[in-house]
């Protein structure tokens, strides 16, 4: 892994560079970490965030209101 310092307008950034896996410090998987509950999984599901639970799911289906602006 290298640092790489480098100056965006008036303030110092730190640029790191890696290679190989990066681990979040999370669960070795996403259903171990608390927050997500996977149940019955299938190809080509996605998570969607759960308000009711506080929890993101595996879920086929996503509803979304999508405002494609002004053309």
């Amino acid at each position: 892994m290298a640092n790489i310092k480098v100056r965006v307008g008036q303030q110092n950034a730190v640029k790191v560079l890696t290679t190989g896996a990066v681990s979040g410090g999370g669960g070795g998987s996403l259903g171990q970490l608390s927050d997500v509950s996977i149940n019955n999984l299938l190809d080509d599901q996605v998570l969607s965030y759960d308000s009711s639970s506080s929890r993101w799911v595996n879920t086929s289906t996503i509803s979304a209101n999508v405002d494609g602006g002004t053309y």
